[in-house]
Formats: C-alpha cells, sequence, structure tokens
C-alpha cells in the first residue's frame, strides 16, 4: 500500500528496504513457527515443501491477478488490491492462528537442555 503514496525514488527505495526487512522475517519465522507445529513428528521437512509450494503459487497467482487489475485499471490500484488480501490474511493470522507452543512446552524443554548441560 505504500507505494501508492508517492513517485519519489528515495520513497520507492525505503519501502522497498521495508519489504525486504518484512520477508527476512518472514524467512526467518516460518522455519520456527514450523518446527514448533512438527516438533517429534517426523514431518518437518515435509511441511517445508507444503509451504514453500503454497509460496510459489501464491507468487504466481498475484503477478496474474496484479497484471488483469493494472490492465483494468492502473498501478495504483493493483497495489491496493494486492495490500487488501494481504490485509485479509493478516486477520486471519491474528484472529484464527493460535499459539504454537505453550509455556508448558518451553519449561519442559529448557528444563531439559540444563538438566542435560549440568550431566
Amino acid at each position: 500500500m505504500l507505494y501508492t503514496l508517492s513517485n519519489d525514488p528515495v520513497w520507492l527505495v525505503g519501502v522497498q528496504i521495508l519489504d525486504g526487512v518484512g520477508a527476512g522475517l518472514f524467512g526467518a519465522l516460518i522455519p520456527i513457527f514450523l518446527a514448533d507445529l512438527t516438533r517429534g513428528t517426523g514431518h518437518y521437512n515435509l511441511s517445508q515443501g507444503a509451504v514453500a509450494t503454497i509460496q510459489g503459487g501464491a507468487a504466481a497467482i498475484s503477478g496474474w491477478l496484479a497484471g488483469l487489475v493494472v490492465v483494468g485499471a492502473e498501478y495504483s490500484a493493483a497495489f491496493l488490491a494486492l495490500a487488501g488480501i494481504a490485509g485479509i490474511a493478516l486477520l486471519t493470522l491474528l484472529f484464527g492462528l493460535p499459539e504454537t507452543r505453550t509455556n508448558a512446552d518451553e519449561v519442559a524443554h529448557f528444563g531439559a537442555q540444563s538438566r542435560a548441560t549440568a550431566d
């Protein structure tokens, strides 16, 4: 959505930097999230493959959808449409995704580590 606010090159570089930070955080947190969800199941690699497949498909659909909107309207409309979809995803994440690790899990995990270190 920030892309629609200005055409100034300095502004656009700043938005690109924020985009890179967001992508970096996303790339770092997904494996941690998957590790919490799949702990002890042996399905970590399968879940990473599934997430990568979904991301690839979403990237393809995103470009196709943005192209349709640009042809029908303009670039600002495409950016706003994609930002709206991302907003829906954020709301789904905030209200539909439970915590993946409880305090009891954390205490048990770190307690086992400290006991193993002491031995």
